[in-house]
C-alpha cells in the first residue's frame, strides 16, 4: 500500500533578474506513521532531537526513492541532509532521475548507542538542475557504511518555477529499497 509522505511546505516569491518566480521550499520527513510506505515504517527510529522525533535508519547498498511529480518546467536544489551517525564515517549519494548531484560524507560519531541522538546537516549537495514538467525519483542511497549504518531525519529541498505553489503533499511518495 503507497502511503504519501508528510511534507513541510513553506512557500513565498523569488525575485530574480528575469522577473518573479515562485519558489517552494519542501522538507521530506519519509518516517511519519502516516506519510510513508510500510517499507519505510519498518525502519524507523525513535529519536528526541530528530525533526519529527522519528528517523529512517538505513545500511550499505539501501536507498530512499522519493517521486513527484511537476505540472510544469523547474528548477531543483537539494539544500540539505539531516542525519545522525553513530559509528565510522558513511557515504551518501543523491541523484535526480538516475543522474548525479552529489554525495557528501557523514559526520563520524562514536557514543556507543548515545550518538544518535546527535545531528548534523550536509550543506547544499550539487548544483540547480532544471526539470521538465512531468514525473521524478530523487533518491538519496548509502553508497558507503559502517555496520551500524545512518539515520536520515530529513531531506530539504527547493523548487523553482512558474506553478510550483501548486505542489501539495499528495505529489511527493517515499519508498525504501534495501
Amino acid at each position: 500500500m503507497a502511503s504519501i509522505i508528510q511534507v513541510i511546505v513553506l512557500v513565498f516569491t523569488y525575485s530574480l533578474a528575469e522577473g518573479m518566480i515562485s519558489h517552494k521550499s519542501v522538507t521530506l520527513h519519509c518516517n511519519s506513521d502516516d506519510g510513508s510506505t510500510e517499507n519505510v515504517r519498518n525502519r524507523l527510529r525513535t529519536r528526541d532531537d530528530a525533526s519529527d522525533k522519528q528517523t529512517i535508519w538505513l545500511h550499505k547498498g539501501e536507498e530512499l526513492n522519493i517521486g513527484f511529480s511537476l505540472p510544469k518546467d523547474a528548477v531543483v536544489d537539494v539544500k540539505d541532509v539531516r542525519y545522525s551517525n553513530d559509528g565510522g564515517q558513511d557515504r551518501i549519494k543523491l541523484t535526480l532521475d538516475d543522474e548525479e548531484l552529489g554525495d557528501f560524507l557523514t559526520h563520524p560519531g562514536y557514543g556507543w548507542g548515545n550518538a544518535w541522538n546527535l545531528f548534523w546537516s550536509s550543506g547544499p549537495i550539487g548544483e540547480m538542475v532544471p526539470v521538465d514538467s512531468g514525473q521524478h525519483m530523487l533518491s538519496l542511497k548509502v553508497d558507503e557504511a559502517d555496520d551500524y549504518g545512518v539515520e536520515i531525519d530529513y531531506i530539504r529541498f527547493e523548487v523553482y518555477g512558474s506553478t510550483v505553489q501548486e505542489l501539495q503533499q499528495e505529489h511527493f511518495i517515499c519508498k525504501h529499497h534495501q
